[in-house]
Parts: structure tokens; sequence; C-alpha cells
């Protein structure tokens, strides 16, 4: 996985003695890890790292038979799988059509012979599709319709929902442009009722953010609240002149969540700040992060691993997601403290810290965290969905008769 020709997560394991070297290319081996025995292997760490078992656990790290050495983004680029399905049919963007594994280690599954995936279905076709039947699992609706949907008898009883580790943010270049003055951003900030603008357009799909850090995380407490107001006291007034900013979008704010992003943007005009989007795809709006070159990032950071610090570490100047665009070196020190903190209480304080300077600096507004949800048909059996990021098992899934 370290190979310098993989993509993906290789950067995740740094701190693991000598992966530094591999991934730049200057070694070959890894120094830091030792096998003893077909069972046995031992990491040695160059820097503390506390939550490495959930490292560990992530599926970057997953088995994989002897020799396989390439990985890419995507299947087609080399991959390998021990999973309940395997694929039968694929049309990119399209179609995905997955047959049972026959050689599946776990007896008894998967419960289904297959399982098939649509692509690129707008929201009201996911409803009308699924109401008619021709979709036994539906998910990513319209918050109106999902809400709709959870009121009428045949599917209020066959709605799953679980909290997921995933922030939705709202990111100010504190870098360059108008937004580095840091009044103009808490401004920006306070003209903005989170809470309202979530309850208007999501509903029970989301839960307005109090902090960088979801729920279940170090960091994150629920009893936390404060105003952007008692910060700086005017930072509520409206805007005398008008500015106009420019963002990115993450796409997801094209689709489902387009009614939350307009609800945003005319929360801003109402201030004289007008925003406009200079991005389509996801590629644009990564290669604006990665430049910096927006005012304002609208996105999401979706957990690499359940550790606070893979949200703290988007904030970090070199190595952070968003270190272009609003990284600070004060973050950059709480981060390595976090990693180092055996203590849960210590690491606790450390990331309270970080959402503190994210209150003071404002370098980004946090907007919400997202419901995980599936609807079912009455014909599916075994739905159950998980705290990770695959969610749903399908290898439980089966249907009546």
């Amino acid at each position: 996985m370290l190979n310098k020709e993989n993509a993906g997560s290789r950067f995740t394991y740094a701190a693991i003695r000598g992966a530094k070297a591999l991934l730049n290319g200057e070694l070959l081996d890894l120094v830091g890890f030792r096998i003893h025995s077909a069972e046995e292997f031992t990491i040695e760490l160059e820097e503390p790292m506390s939550f490495f078992p959930a490292l560990l656990s992530y599926h970057a790290a997953a088995v994989i038979p002897e020799g396989s050495d390439k990985f890419g983004n995507s299947w087609q680029d080399g991959s390998v799988g021990t999973g309940p399905f395997r694929v039968l049919k694929f049309s990119p963007g399209q179609r995905l059509e997955l047959e049972r594994n026959k050689s599946y280690w776990r007896p008894g599954y998967p419960k289904s012979e297959g399982v098939t995936f649509n692509f690129g279905v707008s929201p009201a076709d996911i409803l009308s599709q699924f109401k008619a039947g021709r979709l036994s699992i539906a998910a990513d609706l319209l918050a109106a319709d999902a809400e709709a949907l959870r009121r009428e008898p045949d599917f209020a009883t066959r709605y799953h929902e679980i909290p997921r580790l995933t922030t939705y943010y709202l990111t100010f270049n504190v870098h360059k442009g108008p937004l580095k003055d840091k009044r103009l951003r808490q401004k920006i900030a306070g003209a903005i009722d989170v809470s309202n603008i979530v309850r208007q357009t999501l509903g029970r799909l989301a839960i307005p953010a109090q902090g960088l850090i979801p729920p279940g995380l170090l960091g994150h407490d629920s009893s936390f609240t404060t105003k952007t107001s008692d910060v700086i006291p005017a930072a509520a007034e409206k805007q005398e002149a008008e500015i106009e900013l420019t963002a990115v979008v993450n796409p997801v704010f094209f689709g489902e969540y387009a009614a939350f992003a307009r609800e945003i943007s005319r929360a801003l005009r109402e201030h004289n700040i007008t925003v406009r989007i200079t991005n389509k795809t996801m590629e644009e709006w990564l290669e604006a992060v990665s430049e910096g070159t927006a005012d304002l990032v609208l996105g999401r950071w979706v957990a690499d691993y359940p550790d606070a610090d893979t949200f703290a570490s988007i904030l970090a100047t070199k190595e952070g997601l968003l270190g272009p665009v609003c990284g600070l070196s004060e973050v950059d020190r709480l981060i390595t403290r976090g990693r180092s903190e055996a203590s849960p209480a210590a690491r606790h304080a450390v990331y309270r810290q970080i959402e503190d300077i994210i209150v003071r600096d404002r370098p980004l507004l946090p907007l919400f965290h997202e419901q995980a949800y599936r609807f079912a048909r009455p014909e599916v059996e075994g739905m159950s969905l998980a705290y990770s990021a695959l969610t749903l098992d399908y290898a439980n899934l089966s249907v009546k008769g």
C-alpha cells in the first residue's frame, strides 16, 4: 500500500518507521514492519500515534494476497477483493451488477443471489422507482421527499437511520482575498442561521453542527453552544458595501442538498454579499482547494477512521485538505499533541482547543452532520445499518418469496 505507485490512503500511515522514505521512493522495504511468524508481526512508529489501532482497522490496510503490489483509484487500475459478491457486469456511471461469490469465506452468506446498483439516478426518479417497486432500497432522496416517505404507512416501518462520521462545512480563505479580514469572516458566519436552515431544508436527515468534530468522537461537546456575536459584537451587523465572493461547491450541493445551498446564498445576499460559484465538477473543486484560489469552499469531510484526528487533520497547513485555504500553524501544533497524548481526557481537551480556535479565528463554519439512512421495500429482509463507511450490510439482505 505504501508503494509510490499506489494512490489513496498511503500517506495516512506515514508514522510507521521508514514509511516516509518508502513513500518518497528512497527505499523499497519498510524497516518499521517485521514479520515474526505466520500470525505475528511488529510495527514500530517514528512518532506517537495513540489512535494507530483505528488505522489498522481502516479498509485501506486490509490483508491482500501475496504478490499484490499495485492498486489504483478504481477497480480498472488494479484491485483485489474477498467480499461476498463478484462483479458480473459494469457500465460506468450507469449500472453495476454483482453476483454471489460462491467462494466467500463466511458460510451461509451472502443471502441473496446478487445485488444491482443504479448510478446517476436523480432524487425524483429514485423516489418514483422505489415506490413503483423497481428499486428495493432507496437513499439520496430530496429531504422533503424523504420526510414525506417516512409518513407513508407502507414505508415508515422500513426506514433505518444511523449517525455518520461526516461534517459539512463552509470554509473561508484566511490566506488571500477579502476574507483575510477576520472581522468579515465573523460577519459572514453571523449572517447564517445554520440551525434554522438545517431544520428547514434537511429535517431529520442531518443535525446542526456544534463544531467540526461530529458526535461520538473525542472533542465533541453536545452541551457546547456559541454565538458569533459573543466573539465579535458586530459580527451579525449587515455588510454596508456590496461584496462578491468566489466559491467552489461540492457537487452534493447541486443535488440532494441544493435547497440548503440556496438558503446559505440567500442569507448572504441579505447582508450584501453575493457568491459566484466557479466549479461544476468535483475535479474542479479539488483543484481550487489545493491551489487556494476560492474565497469560500462549501464541502464535506467523511472520516477515514473513527477518531477526531481525521477531522482536525484537514486543517493542517501542509498535509490537510483545507490547508491551502485555512490552515493555521497553531492548529498544526495541537494536531501533533493530540496524536501523542495517550489519555482520552487529555486528547479531548486538545480537540476542544481546536474547536475554540475555529470559533475565535473562524477559518470555517461547521454546518451539519449527516444521518445515514435507507428505505427498504416490505419484501426486503435483513436490513441493518452500521456505524461505518459501508453503512449497509448487503450480504445479509434477502427478498421474501
